[in-house]
């Protein structure tokens, strides 16, 4: 049951969130690595000492960890569940393409819609594909908002390469909502060791801007081999560029 004390931490978490530099900072850190606060404060294009109150605001509420290592000091998300905080707040504005002002933005968005990473999964067209071919085979069970790895799935994971013992952490599997698909696509300790393994053989990689990723042709065999996806129906298209939607985010 919700209480008083419940909506007001709401209303702390929102506040947070509602910060423009608190929530880039957020959605910087959702590619799951650590960064400086002189980093993220270029980033975002604030002072030094706007970003370490910035910062002090996040970890009050949870969201960041810092850590120290040698003579700096990194800056993460508290966990996944930070994570899947900032990716359910994506899926709550409007599902609009930003007003970019040119060619390399639109192909910038192009590229975040069509693979990113989400803290430590796979996130973006690519991961709905994935779900959803894993759902087609018996892999997963998948049921409006809940999700389970079936015995077959687990079997799946340890015949290519990823034993019972990478899948232990809690949750085993979890539904994560897409920010920009609306739909669910893998996260938990699945989600992360096939994310893990993907990259371990060269079938993704990152690419720019930061959290998006490119499929290799490495990547594009392995997943037409394991689950029957074709990429070059499935995917390119998501990468051409119209004109008349670039021009439409140069209007004012």
């Amino acid at each position: 049951m919700c209480t008083f004390d419940t909506g007001s931490d709401i209303a702390r978490l929102a506040s947070t969130l509602a910060d423009p530099t608190r929530a880039n900072v957020c959605t910087a850190l959702m590619d799951g690595c650590a960064w400086t606060s002189s980093e993220l404060a270029r980033l975002t294009g604030v002072s030094p000492q706007a970003m370490t109150s910035c910062l002090s605001k996040l970890e009050e509420s949870h969201l960041i960890t810092r850590m120290s290592q040698g003579r700096h000091r990194y800056v993460t998300l508290s966990g996944e569940h930070a994570a899947q905080i900032v990716e359910f707040m994506g899926t709550m504005t409007p599902a609009t393409p930003s007003r970019a002002i040119g060619y390399r933005q639109v192909r910038a968005d192009q590229r975040l819609r069509y693979a990113r990473t989400c803290y430590n999964h796979i996130a973006g067209h690519l991961a709905i594909l994935i779900t959803t071919a894993m759902q087609t085979r018996g892999l997963i069970d998948l049921q409006d908002d809940s999700i389970r790895l079936t015995d077959k799935g687990t079997l799946w994971f340890a015949d290519n390469g990823m034993p019972e013992s990478q899948l232990r952490k809690a949750p085993r599997i979890k539904g994560c909502l897409d920010w920009t698909e609306r739909r669910m696509h893998i996260g938990g300790s699945a989600g992360s060791a096939l994310c893990s393994h993907l990259m371990n053989l060269n079938a993704i990689r990152p690419d720019t801007p930061r959290r998006a990723l490119h499929v290799t042709t490495t990547g594009k065999r392995w997943l037409a081999n394991q689950l029957d996806i074709n990429l070059d129906i499935n995917l390119d298209i998501n990468l051409d560029i119209n004109e008349d939607a670039l021009r439409e985010t140069q209007q004012p």
